[in-house]
Formats: C-alpha cells, structure tokens, sequence
C-alpha cells in the first residue's frame, strides 16, 4: 500500500506544480529588467471598441509627441523622459497580456500628459522658454508660401468628413474617427494658412434648443482633439446649428445616424491679405 500511495503523491504534487506554472503573469521574454528603457513599436492592432487599451495607448502616444513638437522636450526634459519610459512600460504591459496593470499605467500616463500641457502652454505664454521656436516658425512661415495639391485636400476632407457620425444624445467620438483627425493633424501642422470650420449637427428628435446645444458640444470635442493634436486653436472656428441642416431629408434610423454628425470645412486664409477661401 505505502509503494502505490507515494507514487501518486509525487504524480499529484507534479500536476500541481505545472497547473500553478501556467499561472503566471510575467510578461514575454526581452520585455522586463532593462528593457525598461527599450521603446519597441508596437504590432498593429485594428482601432475598435474591443480593443480600447490600444487605441487609448496610440491617443496617448500620439499626445506626447505633439506636446514634443511643441516644445516640451526642451522644456520638461525629465517629464517628457518619463513619459516615454512609462509608455515603454504600458506598450509591454499589453504584449505580455497584463491588462489591468496597463489600464492604471494608462490613466496615470494621461493626467501627466494633461498636466505637462497645461505646464507647457503657461510657460510659453510668458516667454520663458521659446527659443526652440524659432526654426519650426521659419519652416511654418517657408510653408504659407506653398500650398497642398489639390489631392492632398482631398485626402484630408475625405478624412474630416467620414465616420464623423454619432450616437443619439451622445457627443462621444467614433474611435475610428478619432484616428483620422490625427492623420489630419500631421497633415495640416506645417500650414499654418489652413483654418478649419467645424460645425455640430443633430438627428430631429428632442427640443430646438436641446439640439442646438447638442450641436455645439459635438464640434468642441473635435476642436479638443485636434487641440490635442497639434493644431494651432486660432486655426479652428466651432458652430452648431441644431437639427436645421440634415444630410438627408427623413426619420429612418439610418437618415437619423447620418445627420448625427461634425461638418468640417478647410478654409485657406491670405497670410497677406488676410482674405479667406474654401
């Protein structure tokens, strides 16, 4: 009896042992100790609402490095170098499955993302640290010289004007859309005669001024995103104009979804005369 028992002891603790082994958090080979400080590109993921971790990560990403071009590696050395450590951190977090850790590493990378802006505009607003401004200003200013072809503009009003759509009663972008405006960003940064005119719309359910206001909270939050990515806020006007300018005439859910949008218009203004043109 005591030669069977030992043997299925042993057997069980085996079991035990590779059942707890496969437990684990830790995350994929060469993405811990001193890859700390290793800032690998991450694999593309497609942007969608089931996999916000990443998409949240690319928003946070895409921040820090216009909050670089803007300056803020020259003005906060140390924050935008801990910035990108901590990105690093997330970026594995996430490769190596540990989701829960990444999400608080996300919130906290966002607040200092937010606080590093705000730092970086009161700095600039009392001229304490602009001299790193004036290439990318003779660069800007060798840009209003020039203008984008006519594809290019096209490429960009394709971006601004699709998937622009939004839940009823809802102000929240498509994180679809989101990315587009991006793009756009990078795009128009360097062509500082290129203002935007986004104006808010709604479906025709709920009350004129319900709508109007509606409208107005729409084409503010793409203002804040493009804020976010770059673009200059004296280059962008914001309007709302309720449910009074639909797409399409109709009730239908889906006439409803398309009118529930933010037209945008690119403008060019005459760095000279001052004079502006769609």
């Amino acid at each position: 009896m005591r030669l069977i028992t030992a043997p299925i002891t042993a057997l069980i603790l085996s079991t035990s042992l590779l059942f707890l082994a496969g437990c684990t958090n830790s995350a994929p080979k060469g993405y811990g100790g001193v890859a700390e400080h290793q800032y690998s590109e991450m694999p593309d993921h497609p942007v969608g609402l089931e996999n916000a971790l990443y998409f949240e990560l690319q928003m946070t990403r895409r921040h820090l490095e216009s909050l670089i071009l803007s300056g803020a590696k020259i003005c906060f050395p140390a924050s935008v170098r801990l910035s990108q450590i901590r990105e690093a951190r997330i970026a594995r977090e996430l490769q190596g499955g540990l989701d829960g850790d990444a999400a608080n590493d996300l919130i906290i990378q966002r607040d200092q993302l937010e606080r590093l802006q705000r730092r970086l505009n009161y700095i600039q607003q009392q001229e304490s640290c602009l001299p790193h401004r004036a290439k990318p200003l003779e660069d800007k200013a060798e840009n209003t010289e020039q203008a984008l072809s006519a594809n290019k503009i096209k490429e960009i009003m394709l971006l601004l004007n699709n998937n622009n759509q939004f839940v009823t009663d809802s102000a929240e972008l498509n994180p679809r859309y989101i990315g587009q405006l991006a793009e756009v960003c990078i795009l128009l940064r360097p062509y500082t005669q290129y203002h935007l005119k986004l104006t808010g719309h709604t479906d025709t359910k709920g009350t004129d001024s319900y709508n109007l206001k509606l409208s107005m909270q729409r084409a503010a939050q793409v203002e804040r995103y493009l804020q976010i990515f770059g673009l200059d806020p004296n280059n962008i006007e914001i309007d709302g104009s309720g449910s009074l300018a639909p797409l399409f005439v109709g009730n239908e859910a889906q006439t409803r979804l398309v009118n529930r949008r933010v037209s945008i218009e690119l403008i060019t203004v005459n760095p000279a005369s001052g004079v502006m043109t769609q």
